[in-house]
C-alpha cells in the first residue's frame, strides 16, 4: 500500500468513526423540529419557534418566551466556565429540546445542571428531555410539592387538554371582543404545545435539593441561588450572578404582565421585592414578560398594592365578589400582557382580605 492510499484510508476510519455522533447530533436537532442549531456564538443566530435568545453578558443568556411557542416561561442559559446550567425547563419537552441545542450552540459544553425555580408545571415539565448525567436541583418543598402533586396534575391533562382545546377553538371563534380573544389566545397556545406533549409527557423530580442558599462555583464564574418563602408559591428560588449584576428571577417578578397571585402571599411578595431590589443588580429576567431592571420591580409592587387598594374599597363598600366581574384593568397596567389574571388576583385578594376580617 502506498503512503498515498494509506492516507485515504485513514480518512476513511477517521469519518467512519465520527459519523455516528454527527448523525446522532443532526437527530437531536430535527427531533427539536423547530430549532436552528448553528454553531456560533451570536444569540441571534439560533431561531426556535418557541423561544428568543438576548444575552446578557459574556456567556449569560436569556431565553424568552415567544408568543404561539411552547416555553410559556422564560428560562437562562450560564456559561460557568467548565460546564453549562440552565434555569428552568418550559412548560413542553418540544421547548426544552431547542433550549438544550441553543445552549449547545452557544456555550459550546455540556450541560450539567438544571435549576427549577418552583414547582409550577410551565417551569418543569421540560425537564425529561435532560439525561441523567445533569443535575436538576430545586429547594426541598419544591421537590416535596413536585412528587405529592405532579403525577396528579400530569394526569389530569392528559385527561383532559384535549377537551379544553376544544372548548377554547370554540370559544375564540364565537368571541367579538379584541381582549376575550387575546385571553383565549394565551390559553389556545398552552393547551395546542400540551396537546402535541402529552403523549410522552412525564414528570422527572430534581435529584438535589438545598434549603435557603446554595452556591455553585465554576471555573469561569458561580452563581447563588436563595430561596424565598411564601412570596409566589411555597418556595421560590431566585439565581444571583453577583460579578455580571443580573438576577434570573423565576415567578417572583413578571414585566408588562399582570401575575398570578393565587399561590403565594402577597405581604411576602412585596417583602421580597424590596429586599431584592436592594441587592443592586441591573438586569432582572422575569419568569414572563422581557428583561427587566429595577424599575419593574417597584411596577410589579404598585400593581400589587392597586389590586389591594381595590379590594380594601370593595370591602369597605360593602360589595359582593361578584362586583368583581365589572372592573376595568387600572390604565396603567391596561397594555400588559396575560389580563385574564387580574380578575382572578382580585378574586383571591377579596377572599383573603374577608378572612382576615371574620
Amino acid at each position: 500500500m502506498t503512503r498515498y492510499s494509506f492516507s485515504i484510508l485513514k480518512i476513511f476510519i477517521m469519518l467512519f468513526a465520527v459519523f455516528p455522533f454527527i448523525f446522532i447530533r443532526w437527530q437531536v436537532a430535527h427531533a427539536a423540529g423547530e430549532g436552528d442549531a448553528v454553531m456560533g456564538k451570536d444569540p441571534g443566530a439560533f431561531q426556535s419557534l418557541h423561544f428568543e435568545i438576548v444575552k446578557l453578558a459574556d456567556g449569560v443568556y436569556a431565553a424568552i418566551h415567544k408568543n404561539g411557542g411552547g416555553a410559556i416561561c422564560n428560562a437562562g442559559i450560564v456559561d460557568l466556565g467548565d460546564r453549562t446550567l440552565i434555569f428552568d425547563t418550559f412548560l413542553t419537552p418540544q421547548a426544552a429540546r431547542d433550549l438544550i441545542i441553543a445552549a449547545e450552540a452557544l456555550i459550546g459544553k455540556s450541560i450539567s445542571t438544571v435549576v427549577n425555580s418552583h414547582g409550577h408545571n410551565d417551569h418543569i415539565w421540560g425537564n425529561q428531555v435532560f439525561g441523567p448525567e445533569v443535575s436538576i436541583v430545586s429547594t426541598s418543598t419544591t421537590r416535596s410539592t413536585m412528587s405529592a402533586e405532579g403525577s396528579k396534575e400530569c394526569a389530569w391533562y392528559k385527561e383532559n387538554t384535549q377537551r379544553r382545546l376544544a372548548s377554547l377553538e370554540e370559544r375564540y371563534e364565537s368571541a367579538v371582543d379584541e381582549q376575550e380573544r387575546n385571553d383565549i389566545s394565551l390559553w389556545l397556545t398552552y393547551y395546542r404545545q400540551l396537546a402535541e406533549a402529552i403523549p410522552t409527557l412525564e414528570v422527572v423530580l430534581p435529584n438535589l435539593t438545598f434549603d435557603k442558599r446554595l452556591v455553585i462555583h465554576g471555573a469561569r464564574r458561580s452563581v447563588e441561588l436563595i430561596e424565598y418563602r411564601n412570596g409566589h408559591t411555597k418556595s421560590d428560588i431566585i439565581m444571583h450572578l453577583l460579578p455580571d449584576s443580573i438576577i434570573f428571577m423565576g415567578d417572583l417578578l413578571f414585566v408588562r404582565s399582570h401575575p398570578y397571585l393565587g399561590d403565594g402571599d402577597p405581604d411576602s411578595l412585596l417583602q421580597i421585592l424590596q429586599e431584592i431590589e436592594s441587592a443592586g443588580a441591573t438586569a432582572f429576567v422575569p419568569g414572563h414578560g422581557p428583561v427587566g431592571s429595577s424599575k419593574d420591580l417597584q411596577e410589579l409592587v404598585d400593581y400589587v398594592e392597586t389590586c389591594r387598594r381595590i379590594v380594601k374599597r370593595m370591602v369597605s363598600d360593602g360589595q359582593g365578589e361578584d362586583a368583581i366581574d365589572n372592573i376595568t384593568v387600572p390604565p396603567t397596567f391596561n397594555e400588559w400582557q396575560q389580563e385574564v389574571f387580574f380578575r382572578s388576583n382580585l378574586h383571591f385578594l377579596y377572599k383573603q382580605m374577608v378572612k382576615k376580617q371574620d
